[in-house]
């Protein structure tokens, strides 16, 4: 008994030593992994579905843009345009940007479509058709800079104003690395800007002006992929820019399994450095850094925590439980880390009325060393199923009594009983059946043949007569 009870307390000591352990292990967060340096004057990593700052330098200063202004630009054309809107160019067009800048070419009162536009714009560059197409959308190009503007403060743009659509040399046209990377982030959610951006060339046929095919390309070379030198795997977008005040710029979106990069270079020195640094930069983000679907690694506990949750929902197949994390719900942490060390933040919304279909009732938070690295809405399908009434739910709230022809949630609880313990008494009789069948009842024959060939060899053995033979 003393043995006993020594080693249970033994047990008790060393389990609570490993809980003191792996506390203190916890309360030590593991170093950020520092980035490499580049010859950029401000550059940025940002995890699209998070939007995660993996590496900064100088993100809050501000620079002149020069062309990476037109992805601003494209998204607000394809938000306030169809694909087939004709853009006929005006005078202004044509004559009011620089003739020695990038351009395809457009004469006065040349058509083109609202598509041959955006990609004449994301892969040319061309300044006279941004300029064209951000008239037509707006009326005026006053108008669409204001729209660039409040679309670039909705986004969440802090140092940014733009004053033209095409990003030509202008005092008051600037921007930052991480305005840039903001606005990038949201143009890569738009289906149309995410296609067109990563299209290697293009063609558009003859038009009412111009009987030849003109031949476009994009002028990003990760892209374009013709030369080894620049080339990096992944890449899935991105846009150039250059002006001799500006410098180099360079904006490149590359995926890799579900981690998605954005990457912005400003005031590079050279051609070859901006490529240089940038695949640094992407090389550092997806070789220091991990992305995990919060939806397979926290649905069990969310069910458990949601006022939703039922002891039958626990029973059966979690996937088919109504309340889930969105599977579009990412968490980001240094491989130096694993998912334990982030710090969780459950919250349910209070007072929600709910409609029919998928509703929002929560969120799920995550930080790690002070900060934010990812996140997933709690949804709950309204749908009507045999373990859950919610004619009338409210979170928080109780629920109103039903009538007498409408089942309830009590009702399908007890209807429900018997089946499932009735299911569970079988299952367990039936095991026990074959295990005395096939295991017990052999074993008992074996048993009792042995026993009897052991008393006829003892009667054989002490008979007398068996002596006198």
């Amino acid at each position: 008994m003393k043995k006993l009870i020594l080693s249970i307390l033994c047990i008790i000591c060393i389990s609570f030593s490993c809980f003191s352990v792996s506390v203190s292990a916890d309360e030590k967060t593991k170093p950020w992994p520092k980035g490499p340096s580049v010859f950029a004057e401000a550059a940025i990593v940002m995890e699209a579905s998070t939007g995660l700052i993996l590496y900064e330098k100088n993100i809050n200063n501000v620079y002149y843009p020069a062309s990476i202004t037109k992805i601003l630009s494209s998204l607000l054309i394809i938000e306030n345009s169809s694909p087939g809107e004709v853009v006929t160019f005006s005078h202004d067009a044509v004559f009011k940007v620089d003739l020695d800048s990038s351009r395809i070419g457009i004469d006065v009162g040349e058509q083109l479509t609202i598509q041959q536009c955006l990609y004449g714009i994301l892969l040319e560059s061309a300044n006279e058709v941004t300029y064209a197409a951000a008239e037509h959308v707006a009326g005026s190009i006053s108008t669409f800079v204001e729209m660039m503007n409040e679309r670039a403060k909705s986004i969440g743009c802090l140092n940014t104003n733009f004053t033209n659509p095409h990003g030509l040399p202008d005092d008051n046209h600037y921007t930052t690395a991480y305005d840039m990377a903001l606005i990038t982030r949201e143009a890569m959610k738009n289906e149309t800007f995410r296609k067109i951006t990563s299209t290697r060339t293009y063609q558009i046929p003859p038009t009412n002006k111009q009987k030849e095919t003109r031949y476009l390309r994009n002028h990003h070379k990760f892209i374009v992929k013709n030369d080894h030198k620049f080339n990096y795997e992944g890449t899935i977008g991105g846009k150039t820019g250059y002006t001799n005040k500006a410098r180099f710029t360079l904006v490149t979106v590359a995926k890799r399994g579900d981690l998605e990069l954005i990457c912005v270079v400003l005031k590079d020195d050279t051609n070859n450095h901006q490529y240089e640094d940038t695949t640094k930069l992407l090389d550092f983000g997806f070789d220091n850094f991990s992305i995990y679907s919060i939806n397979e690694l926290e649905n069990h506990e969310i069910l458990k925590e949601s006022p939703f949750f039922t002891r039958y929902n626990s029973i059966l197949d979690y996937s088919n439980s109504l309340v889930k994390t969105d599977k579009k719900g990412y968490l980001i942490l240094p491989n130096t880390a694993s998912f334990e060390d982030a710090k969780k933040e459950v919250t349910f919304h209070p007072d929600i009325q709910l409609k029919e279909g998928r509703n929002i009732i929560g969120r799920i938070s995550y930080t790690y060393d002070g900060m934010y690295v990812g996140g997933a809405d709690i949804l709950f399908d309204n749908i009507k199923t045999p373990t859950l009434a919610h004619t009338s739910l409210l979170i928080n709230e109780p629920a109103q009594p039903s009538s007498d022809n409408e089942p309830t949630l009590e009702t399908s609880e007890g209807s429900l009983r018997p089946i499932i313990i009735g299911v569970i008494v079988g299952l367990f009789v039936l095991i026990v059946g074959l295990y005395f069948i096939f295991v017990e009842r052999p074993r008992i024959k074996r048993r009792r043949a042995y026993l009897r060939k052991r008393a006829n060899r003892r009667r054989y053995y002490s008979n007398d007569s068996y002596l006198d033979l």
